[in-house]
């Protein structure tokens, strides 16, 4: 195996253990005060949607890509994560590998670079 399928395995068993670890609590759109924003981004994305529709241009489309990233953002900022109480060696359980493996794949993407360099001469 090279070290970038190494380096993969490593990051995915890495992040699977710490999504173990993580307890979502309430899932919804964020809340700015008592009001939730959920009513103005998705009127937001309706409009945008009918002006790319009835005009398509970089404008309405940028609107339109704007307004999704803003309710996926306000859905994220929305969820309540709490991670459960855990000692310091289940900590680095999860840690270790997920390091290890992002720095393998750093390492492995410079040597691809450098031998891409050097053939290159």
């Amino acid at each position: 195996m090279t070290k970038k399928i190494i380096g993969w395995v490593l990051v995915v068993i890495g992040l699977f253990m710490l999504f173990k670890m993580v307890r979502v609590t309430s899932f919804g759109f964020y809340r700015i005060g008592r009001m939730s924003t959920s009513a103005i981004i998705l009127v937001l994305l309706v409009l945008s949607a009918i002006a790319v529709i009835v005009k398509k241009n970089k404008i309405t489309f940028g609107c339109l890509i704007m307004s999704l990233v803003l309710l996926v953002l306000s859905l994220i900022l929305g969820t309540e994560l709490h991670f459960m109480y855990v000692t310091l060696v289940d900590i680095l359980l999860v840690l270790i590998p997920t390091i290890v493996g992002t720095a393998l794949l750093i390492r492995c993407s410079f040597e691809d670079r450098k031998n891409k360099d050097n053939s290159a001469l």
